[in-house]
């Protein structure tokens, strides 16, 4: 499975040593040793602002803090911002999800990707790369990782099959640079192994390349399942509602009229058997009030034409 991902590295242009991968129980894992890796509890990881609940979610178990840097919906981390909170108190790492973040669904420029990684060099700041999104590009380009401009090993890259491939076997990885052994040992305290079946399995569709023609498809469908989706909410949604234009992945983040109340609005959908993401979850601090993510990874059915008219509609109601 090792070599096999190291193919898939170099196929997209970057070159990988397979010594350096450490195959781990799904991305979680690969992000919970990274940060264990670079950080002890009590230190604070500067994260994207929104960012996906699951990262902050990491950071509090393992008892650290998280702080909020603004991100722009398509140029990513604001560079400047946390060059600014790095002067202010020490940071222990950044973690970032350069490529079709979720929620934004931004594709961070390659000139951006490259100041991040000199400014985090520079600061001797680790950067944790969640990469998970990563095949699931819209454009006719595998997008660049963080990893590709990293020449001091200070780019831990996370990614994992299970949102590209199937969530039921759960393995992921991680390029953990010079953290390797660090990683390595914790991984070794933590899990011992990863069960071995599912890398087999795994392993044998990436060398049939049952994989490359899969994603083809999966790709395509997202594509136009976000087109379809953005349609419909910018058809049925209140006026001065927002969307997003995401690059690849499969959520679609919502700005809606101020006076709409997100978690509102989710708890009216959620009557109607329909789950929208509202936007605190995004944060820690109390932000994204008027803001709902929108998952589009289902094909699109007759059923979620009507859930997406059904929130549009409860959205126009949180109005009065």
């Amino acid at each position: 499975l090792i070599r096999q991902i190291a193919r898939r590295y170099l196929e997209n242009g970057m070159s990988v040593d397979p010594n350096e991968i450490i195959v781990t129980v799904g991305a979680t894992e690969a992000i919970n040793l990274c940060l264990q890796a670079v950080a002890k509890p009590g230190g604070t990881i500067a994260v994207e602002s929104p960012t996906f609940y699951a990262m902050l979610h990491a950071i509090e178990r393992m008892g650290m803090k998280a702080i909020e840097v603004a991100t722009h919906p398509e140029y990513g981390i604001d560079i400047a911002a946390l060059a600014a909170i790095a002067k202010s108190q020490p940071i222990a790492a950044c973690m970032v999800m350069p490529n079709f973040q979720n929620p934004l669904g931004f594709q961070m420029p390659d000139e951006r990707k490259r100041e991040l990684v000199e400014f985090a060099t520079k600061a001797g700041m680790p950067i944790i790369e969640n990469g998970v999104y990563n095949e699931l590009y819209f454009g006719n380009m595998h997008p660049s990782t963080l990893k590709s401009f990293d020449r001091h090993g200070i780019v831990l890259h996370c990614a994992s099959f299970s949102k590209s491939l199937t969530a039921a076997y759960r393995i992921g990885w991680a390029l953990p640079g010079r953290y390797r052994e660090q990683v390595e040992k914790l991984k070794f305290l933590n899990t011992l192994a990863t069960p071995s079946l599912p890398q087999l399995a795994i392993a044998e569709f990436l060398e049939r390349d049952g994989y490359e023609h899969h994603l083809r498809r999966i790709r395509k469908a997202y594509a136009q399942q976000a087109n379809l989706m953005r349609a419909m909410v910018s058809r049925f949604f209140p006026e001065g509602t927002l969307i997003s234009s995401p690059a690849g992945g499969y959520v679609l983040w919502i700005e809606l009229p101020v006076q709409v109340d997100a978690m509102r609005l989710y708890q009216l959908a959620l009557e109607q058997g329909i789950t929208i993401g509202p936007g605190y979850m995004f944060s820690i601090a109390d932000s994204y009030r008027n803001f709902i993510r929108l998952n589009y990874s289902s094909p699109w059915s007759p059923e979620i034409e009507r859930a997406v008219v059904t929130v549009g509609k409860l959205a126009a109601s949180c109005l009065d």
